[in-house]
Formats: C-alpha cells, structure tokens, sequence
C-alpha cells in the first residue's frame, strides 16, 4: 500500500511539474537585455516631456521585467504570451507587449497631465 501511494504522489507530482516546466520555458524566451529604441509623447500640456529621445534598457529574466525610465523604476513580469505589465513604486502602470521577433513596445499613460508615454526596445 505504502508503494501504491508514493507512485501515485510521484505521478501526480510530474503532471503537475510539466505544465510547469512549459509555461517557465515559454517565458524564458524572452530572457535578455531590450535596448531603447524610441521615446515618444504626445498630450495637450506642456508638461509632456521626455529628457531622451530613447527609452533606458528593459531587462527580462524568467519572466521578471524591470527599466529604468528617469527617476523611476519599473518592475513588474511578461508571460508566456509576452504580455508586459509594470508598475513604479509611485504607482504608475506601464503595459505593453514582447515578440518573437525581440521587439517590445509598452506606453504609460499620465491622466492628470493628459500625456501619452510610448516607448519602443530591440533586443541585443
């Protein structure tokens, strides 16, 4: 009986493990370092400005996201999908998306100022 329950534990353990396995493998894929490409804005006030014509690097790794954009730091994760979200310790939310290709987009939007973020990575 002891026998009969440890196999079924181990079996039920790898089919729990597989899917897993895939999904962190899905993720890797996006493993690496994104230059900055482009940083665009566009808004009605003045006050949307960018102080560089390119966005800071995007770092993935297992699924885990982080930039720097100025003097905030955003962290957050990509999925299997390449799906970004991101988010700054002040509490703005950066969304945006990875390819296969290793390009990857994500825009911030600043409601109270009426301003647009859009920035653009390549992967190295």
């Amino acid at each position: 009986m002891h026998l009969l329950l440890r196999t079924g534990f181990v079996v039920s353990a790898m089919a729990i493990a597989s899917p897993l396995n895939a999904f962190a493998q899905a993720v890797t894929i996006f493993d690496g370092t994104y230059a900055g490409v482009s940083l665009t804005t566009n808004g009605t006030t003045g006050m949307c400005t960018v102080k560089s014509p390119v966005p800071g690097m995007l770092t993935i790794s297992g699924g885990n996201a982080k930039t720097q954009q100025g003097d905030e730091v955003y962290q957050g994760a990509v999925n299997a999908q390449g799906a970004l979200q991101l988010h700054s310790a002040r509490g703005t939310l950066m969304y945006g998306k990875v390819d296969a290709t290793g390009a990857a987009t994500a825009g911030i939007n600043i409601g109270m100022h009426g301003c647009t973020y859009n920035f653009a990575w390549k992967k190295k």
